[in-house]
């Protein structure tokens, strides 16, 4: 090759070199030029340090909201979505009857209704809302994990489908002065003869129990409230009557899965009304007690001992302290080793694996769900996650004295929800109440069935009518099963048994 060529060779093998290492020198400068620029943008998340004082305001989608019932909670939504978040938020009320009435219709473009529990089943027959999106089930704000058992695996899912977020419910505790056992002669009653025979002991060391004194110097009075007001009556009756007619293996307590007939007026119930009438006997102010009632009397030193659950919403009625509040404790409902096997119609030992004490969590509670009409999806998974966070769900419904702790998180944080009046060591034992009802498998609930709460109160009235009157508890049972086999023949004995043995929250 000539030198001339070799010369042009070797100068072009230079420029395209030259040119090449200029172009990797003019990318890498653009590439840390465009670093340098940028500032790493923070991640506004609500945590349970923010306080409603101090909230971080965030942006989230327009969101629209029906509240059926509670209508309490209607201020403290509003107030709390506009202290933390910068965007549009529409909260219409309704009553629970209207709703009902207007066969449960939602408007279009309602992005989430929150209702009680009871009504969960009425929404998905009806088919007015929609199963829980998975993004919101198995996100991380939403720490499904963080929820109690029962909230996770009964009270939000049905027909093994997850359809709504908790938002609580209370549980039914023993609340008693430890000081009026040695009184007594008795431990704290394990089943419910032996709280029926601690009631009797307690009125006969009553010093003059008519006249509702406190005896001999106590600040207490000795007597057992129990909530037996309308609308309470049948619940206190299905707390007592779970350890009898639950057992290992079946499902349906209440109805025959396959026919609806009902199992109301079997021995399991029979018994159980019995000795809720030998308590009610004991303390006829029962018959006009709710369950925050019967705290307040605890607290002003009125009870020796009651079936409630507590709440921060109680307090007592002077300025001063109440003495008898500070030395309250709690401890899990009585139960049974034994229980009443429908199929063979006998009496059976529990298995050695199966604890005496079976909880009814069919107290009642608030869901959330997606609407179907929904137009704005992403605004319902933003409010879902959002109301049911730790710090949120615990400024919105702690105060409540219908509701109560849903997340274990929220048992760490037990005076939010009980309050500053009641001690250190009622608050750990109230904490492992609740633990351990969640954590045994075997519990009892209401079916999910149409007009459900329907039946509730027609057991109510009959248990309020017998408990004043000399009628028997099996005849009144038997009543209760005729008129529950009227009402499931105007809905429809097919569609009821179809829905029971869908039921995915025994």
């Amino acid at each position: 090759m000539p030198d001339s060529h070799l010369f042009r060779f070797f100068n072009r093998r230079a420029v395209l070199k030259r040119s090449f290492f200029g172009r990797m020198v003019v990318l890498v400068a653009v590439v840390v030029a465009a670093f340098a620029g940028c500032e790493p943008k923070e991640t506004q998340r609500l945590t349970i340090d923010q306080t409603p004082d101090a909230p971080a305001v965030t942006r989230r989608y327009p969101c629209r909201v029906l509240l059926v019932g509670n209508p309490s909670l209607a201020q403290p939504l509003r107030r709390q979505w506009a202290a933390r978040h910068d965007s549009e938020f529409e909260l219409e009320t309704v009553t629970v009857e209207s709703f009902s009435e207007s066969d449960f219709k939602i408007d279009p473009g309602t992005d989430v209704v929150v209702y009680p529990t009871e009504l969960l089943i009425e929404l998905i027959y009806r088919d007015r809302i929609v199963e829980l999106h998975k993004s919101v089930y198995q996100s991380d704000d939403f720490n499904r994990r963080d929820l109690l058992t029962h909230f996770r695996k009964s009270a939000i899912r049905y027909d093994s489908k997850t359809w709504a977020v908790p938002c609580g419910s209370p549980l039914f505790a023993l609340v008693y002065q430890p000081q009026s056992l040695p009184a007594t002669g008795a431990a704290l009653p394990r089943t419910w003869p032996q709280l029926i025979r601690w009631g009797k002991r307690l009125k006969e060391s009553s010093t003059d129990p008519d006249a509702g004194e406190v005896a001999n110097g106590k600040v207490w009075e000795n007597r057992i409230g129990l909530p037996l007001a309308e609308g309470w009556a049948a619940k206190t009756f299905l707390a007592i009557a779970a350890c009898y007619a639950r057992q290992k293996g079946r499902l349906s307590v209440m109805f025959q899965r396959r026919t609806m007939e009902p199992l109301i007026d079997s021995d399991a119930f029979v018994r159980a009304l019995e000795e809720l009438k030998a308590l009610a006997d004991q303390n006829r102010d029962s018959l006009e007690l709710t369950p925050a009632a019967v705290m307040q009397q605890l607290i002003e030193g009125k009870l020796a001992a009651g079936i409630t659950w507590p709440t921060a919403a109680s307090r007592a009625k002077s300025s001063a302290t109440s003495p008898a509040v500070g030395m309250l404790l709690v401890g899990d409902l009585p139960g049974s080793d034994r229980y009443f096997d429908v199929s063979g119609q006998v009496w059976s030992a529990r298995q050695s694996d199966e604890p005496s004490v079976v909880n009814f969590h069919g107290l009642g509670g608030v869901l959330a769900s997606q609407s179907k009409q929904c137009r704005r999806p992403q605004s319902a998974f933003e409010f879902l996650k959002w109301l049911s966070e730790m710090s949120i769900s615990q400024v919105l419904f702690a105060q409540s004295t219908q509701l109560g702790p849903f997340r274990e998180t929220h048992l760490g944080d037990s005076q939010a929800w009980l309050g500053e009046q009641l001690s250190t060591e009622f608050q750990t034992a109230y904490i492992q109440h609740l633990k351990s009802a969640h954590q045994n498998a075997l519990i009892m609930t209401t079916p999910n069935i149409l007009k459900n709460q329907q039946y509730l109160e027609i057991l109510d009235r009959e248990i309020r009518q017998y408990l004043q009157t000399d009628r028997s508890a099996k005849q009144t049972l038997q009543s209760v099963s005729t008129q529950w086999n009227q009402l499931t023949e105007s809905i429809g004995r097919k569609v009821q048994s179809n829905l029971l043995r869908r039921n995915s929250n025994f």
